[in-house]
């Protein structure tokens, strides 16, 4: 199937299934339904030179036409953040038409992680499947396979990466249209009639609340918000971080000098996103890589400036190794005390991405080398992690 032939099957199955949904469950069966439903918000298209993958995104209370972004991506295993390999032992070896529903697949570094690091991923984690392989996906031609709000954390090292999936399909090129939009009939008719396909049933009360908020809804529209600065962002959106996160407090862009006279030439400070402060005494240090406007510059001289990436996850790992490299001083950390009353070391090192990121597998293993213990997370896993510990 070609990737436009792609697009505009998916364009018209999804748009016409979720909003038949949206007309007939929350109004009929109101009563009936475990929760608010909410629906997903964009649809994001990726061709590979084999592979053609569907994801929903985003969470809105309301059904609203999805917006669709198209892009490419090396393969489906750098897609799913796996390493491509000849051998077949992974996590999940996928064959003939293979549908994952409400469950984890980790590699178990990667699932031990989520006990110690994420408590608000527990009502996640569903059915588990779990491996001693850091592969957590394999895929075959001839395969038809869906994941559908499933929890990917993959491993190297002591670093992991955690995404949530609302809805993912991947389907090889070489199968034609009339075959796949069989199977995509074949897939929602076989859904119970209260838990459709591509929708997320949360609890009525404070969670439906939140879903009302403008700074849940703005999460998924960051090219809504181009003169926001980070610190308006973390402002909006504190609970979101402090709730996902387990912690009790949020240092928003600590600046804080170097006082042990190892900085560079130019540098005055290091100037995080932001610090959480945790109830057990750790921290994680964090930082958004959104466009957002820049609160405060580092350098000598320095003009607010809008962020842009291109390389956001070696470049923000990089950075957050720096970041670590200043709190090892005591001189550092006594200064950050007395500034911000934080007494922090050895924090975790947190790298928040788009949701649509790709996270390329080799450079996620290369970075595990070169720098210990990290996390990345997207933003449509934050706020699952965040609605969970709401509910």
């Amino acid at each position: 199937m070609k990737p436009t032939e792609f697009v505009k099957v998916n364009s018209q199955f999804w748009g016409d299934h979720l909003r038949s949904v949206s007309e007939h469950l929350p109004g009929s069966h109101s009563s009936e339904l475990p929760g608010l439903l909410v629906y997903p918000r964009i649809m994001v298209l990726t061709e590979t030179p084999d592979w053609n993958i569907l994801e929903l995104v985003g969470v809105s209370r309301e059904y609203r036409s999805l917006e669709v972004k198209r892009q490419k991506a090396a393969s489906v295993d750098q897609y799913f953040g796996s390493a491509q390999s000849s051998t077949s032992e992974a996590v999940a070896i996928l064959s003939d038409e293979s549908v994952v529903k409400d469950a984890t697949i980790a590699s178990e570094r990667g699932r031990s992680a989520l006990d110690t690091t994420i408590p608000a991923a527990q009502s996640l984690i569903g059915t588990e499947l779990v491996g001693s392989a850091d592969k957590l996906l394999q895929f075959a031609p001839g395969n038809y396979s869906s994941f559908e709000r499933v929890l990917l954390v993959s491993s190297a090292d002591s670093s992991v990466r955690i995404h949530w999936t609302f809805l993912a399909i991947a389907i090889h090129r070489s199968e034609p249209a009339d075959k796949y939009l069989d199977y995509l009939q074949r897939l929602v008719s076989a859904a119970p009639h209260l838990d459709p396909v591509g929708t997320l049933s949360v609890p009525r009360g404070e969670v439906e609340q939140v879903l009302k908020g403008a700074p849940f809804a703005s999460t998924y529209l960051m090219h809504g918000i181009p003169e926001t600065t980070v610190g308006e962002f973390l402002n909006q959106h504190e609970d979101i971080l402090l709730s996902a996160f387990d912690a009790t407090r949020l240092i928003q862009e600590p600046f804080l000098e170097w006082r042990d006279g190892t900085s560079g030439a130019d540098e005055i400070a290091i100037n995080p996103d932001f610090i959480l402060e945790r109830a057990d005494g750790s921290h994680i240090i964090g930082d958004l890589k959104l466009p957002l406007l820049e609160t405060a510059t580092v350098t000598k001289g320095g003009k607010k400036r809008r962020r842009s990436f291109t390389a956001p996850v070696p470049d923000g790992l990089a950075q957050l190794a720096h970041y670590e490299e200043y709190f090892q001083s005591p001189e550092n950390r006594a200064f950050a005390k007395a500034k911000y009353g934080i007494e922090v070391s050895d924090p975790r090192k947190l790298l928040v991405i788009g949701s649509q990121e790709n996270v390329d597998p080799t450079e996620f293993e290369e970075a595990a080398r070169s720098i210990p213990s990290f996390e990345i997370v997207d933003y449509d896993s934050i706020l699952r992690l965040y609605l969970a510990a709401k509910s």
